[in-house]
């Protein structure tokens, strides 16, 4: 006996299971970290020191730190050349003219090849400062003669009328007398004048 299935007919092709679906069904795989993008941040401005503001002081530190840098000191002078110690002094006396600007001179009160100040201020400060060098030191005709008669003769130069019948030497010496009178001071010259003329023959 034979049997016979009948299927229902239909117009529809048989459906397939297991079919690869397409890539675009499954959405957008998610962006990993090192995919980010990264966020832009604020524009990163160079580093700028903040300006310093010119006060008096500034200039006057600058003025003389050009002083220091500009200065000729006898253990290079060997090294530089007559060109390169011309520089250095003109350099230096453009810095000494700079400070005595700043502190107030006229151009009649500078000195134009040195930069150094002419003022009766000026004469009096570099006085006392032998007058006290004398005093406490004492007096070396070997030693201190000649650097002495050097800033002398500068003045006398320059501003005669500061110089005039005025003894360095002399007022250093009675200063240097009235001193070491005090009896709990030791006089360690060997003349307690203040004179030391046997540093002549050492």
């Amino acid at each position: 006996m034979t049997l016979q299935l009948e299927l229902p007919l239909t117009a529809d092709p048989p459906r397939q299971i297991n079919v690869i679906r397409d890539l675009a069904d499954y959405g957008t795989p998610p962006v990993t970290q090192a995919e980010t993008p990264p966020t832009p941040g604020p524009e990163r401005k160079p580093l700028r020191w903040p300006a310093v503001p010119a006060t008096p002081r500034v200039q006057h530190m600058t003025a003389l730190a050009r002083m220091r840098a500009a200065a000729v000191y006898m253990e290079e002078q060997a090294t530089l050349t007559p060109a390169q110690i011309a520089d250095r002094r003109t350099s230096l006396a453009d810095a000494h003219t700079a400070l005595c600007i700043l502190r107030g001179n006229t151009s009649d009160d500078i000195d134009p090849a040195r930069g150094y100040s002419l003022t009766r201020q000026s004469y009096e400060h570099q006085r006392r400062s032998w007058i006290s060098y004398i005093k406490l030191q004492g007096f070396s005709t070997a030693y201190d003669l000649e650097p002495l008669r050097k800033a002398v003769a500068y003045w006398e130069e320059r501003r005669p009328q500061f110089a005039d019948g005025d003894d360095w030497l002399a007022a250093g010496l009675a200063a240097y007398r009235e001193h070491w009178q005090d009896p709990e001071r030791a006089c360690y010259r060997p003349a307690c004048d203040g004179i030391d003329e046997e540093d002549e023959n050492r």
